[in-house]
């Protein structure tokens, strides 16, 4: 289904721009300028639009919605940022805004499975990574079951323990260093998976942290592997649908060739201007072209204001104003 936008800017340069740019990181989407003289004269124009990117300078709120049919009112989207002093948004910032509220760049349901598995390779702050991976976290909890998070990474780029994990009474795995390494002397069977996790207060269940930094950069790719496909045997086990949500931070290339592998499901966090850094780009233009079906997410974001500990449960993903108009 081809979604439709909308885009109402007295500047015929930067409408025409803006249109170029999203036809290339929206093909399934039909950009068309619409001026607000003619929006005036012609009041059903906005009837067929589901999304509409407007300059918040130019015409309010409240205008455009009496040129909306209450059943069919479009998903407004300023195209100026608001904080002074007001620079257009990113190219990539109104993307993601639009991938987000149409519903896009979720996890999707496995078609052949109970189980779906999703790996998530960061090239973003340690900050914007969580803040996406609990955004995914939250939208998934309503599809999936059971969600079961194993974060492959050096312990220092680790998230922060839960507070409920520090308290005295608390039950804490044993660790993801043993499980490890009883994975490494087959010692393992499927059913004791359950026995290394600890639910997060966001609604899955993670692994406990490694004894020592590089336990899980370092760890043979068999060891892996092993683990993986015993978490989705564990995963299969459980009714209902299911999600291993892998978060791979500060790992090598070829590392990450390897463990795309067995999953169904890629995300790629990229930075803003990432065309800057060639070798980047090739290096995940390699990436998506050995991992066909998958999804590449650019999520140039970040959070507006730091959340306190205290309010983690209520963190929501904000973007920042970053970049100008041409």
């Amino acid at each position: 289904m081809q979604h439709t936008i909308a885009i109402i800017d007295s500047d015929d340069c930067f409408s025409a721009l803006l249109i170029s740019r999203l036809s290339k990181q929206l093909p399934d989407f039909l950009s068309y300028p619409i001026r607000r003289e003619v929006l005036v004269s012609v009041p059903t124009l906005l009837l067929d639009c589901q999304f509409l990117l407007y300059n918040q300078f130019e015409i309010a709120e409240e205008e455009i919605m009496t040129h909306c049919a209450p059943d069919r009112i479009p998903v407004l989207i300023p195209l100026l940022s608001e904080v002074p002093p007001f620079p257009p948004k990113d190219i990539f910032m109104i993307v993601h805004e639009v991938e987000s509220r149409a519903g896009l760049g979720k996890i999707p349901l496995p078609d052949h499975s109970s189980v779906q598995t999703c790996l998530t390779l960061s090239f973003v702050p340690l900050k914007e990574r969580e803040a996406h991976v609990l955004h995914q976290i939250r939208a998934s909890s309503t599809r999936f079951d059971h969600i079961i998070r194993l974060d492959i990474m050096p312990g220092i780029l680790m998230p922060e323990d839960p507070p409920s994990w520090n308290l005295e009474e608390g039950t804490r795995s044993v660790g993801i260093s043993e499980l490890l390494m009883r994975l490494r002397q087959k010692r393992m069977v499927t059913s004791q998976i359950s026995s290394f996790l600890e639910p997060d207060p966001y609604g899955d269940l993670r692994f406990g942290r490694p004894e020592h930094s590089d336990d899980l950069i370092t760890c043979h790719p068999r060891t892996l592997y092993n683990l993986i496909s015993r978490t989705v045997s564990y995963l299969e086990t459980l009714d209902g649908r299911s999600l291993l949500m892998a978060v791979c931070d500060g790992i090598s290339f070829k590392r990450i060739h390897t463990l795309c592998k067995p999953f169904t499901h890629l995300e790629i966090l990229t930075p803003l201007h990432v065309e800057k850094d060639i070798m980047l780009c090739n290096e995940i233009d390699a990436i998506q072209k050995a991992h066909l079906g998958s999804t590449h997410i650019d999520f140039p974001f970040s959070l507006k204001y730091p959340a306190r500990s205290s309010e983690r449960n209520q963190r929501e993903v904000r973007t920042i104003p970053v970049g100008a108009r041409s």
